[in-house]
């Protein structure tokens, strides 16, 4: 009678408990990749997955744009970029990151790490790497559940990565997470 009674106890409490917020579909997060081509660059189709496995769910876009870079006739290198946004609404800790962000910076022969302010609004990490093999990327959060990361492979441009960020829509983000609580 007693594990009956522990039973509907802890039944009420669950009850008690928010329900875990279902993260927002993946075809709606696509909506806010960009959708423009960059000059030089083939956009591939965009990725996605939403799935639910031991009770957690978890929601990703991404898209890729490819560049190659060619001498005469033959391909030589390739530059690479891959904008990524996963809803993170099941890893509450995991956004805390960058809404307790303070001022950082970290500088090295190889490249740096700094703390940035992205569209006077968000607040991220840049990572630049210089030399031989050059790439940045860019991590930060949006209505505090989403992380954005855009990686650029084979580049260390700055100026083309804010027209990445110009071409994503926040927006549309903020307006997601605020219809879904």
């Amino acid at each position: 009678m007693r594990f009956f009674s522990l039973l509907i106890l802890l039944a009420f409490l669950a009850s008690l408990l928010p329900a875990q917020v279902k993260p927002i579909h993946f075809k709606v997060l696509q909506e806010s990749l960009p959708t423009k081509t960059f000059k030089g660059f083939e956009r591939k189709k965009p990725t996605g997955r939403s799935q639910t496995a031991m009770g957690m769910s978890t929601s990703e876009a991404a898209v890729e744009y490819q560049q190659i870079i060619k001498e005469g006739e033959e391909p030589v290198s390739q530059i690479t970029v891959t904008i990524k946004i996963q809803d993170m609404i099941a890893m509450p800790y995991a956004m805390m990151a960058f809404t307790t962000m303070q001022d950082y910076e970290n500088e090295t022969e190889d490249g740096y790490e700094k703390s940035v302010l992205v569209l006077e609004k968000y607040r991220g990490m840049e990572n630049a790497r210089t030399g031989e093999y050059k790439s940045l990327t860019l991590n930060f959060g949006v209505a505090g559940r989403f992380l954005v990361d855009v990686q650029l492979e084979h580049s260390d441009d700055a100026k083309f990565l804010g027209e990445i960020i110009a071409a994503l829509d926040l927006a549309k983000l903020e307006k997601a997470a605020a219809g879904a609580k």
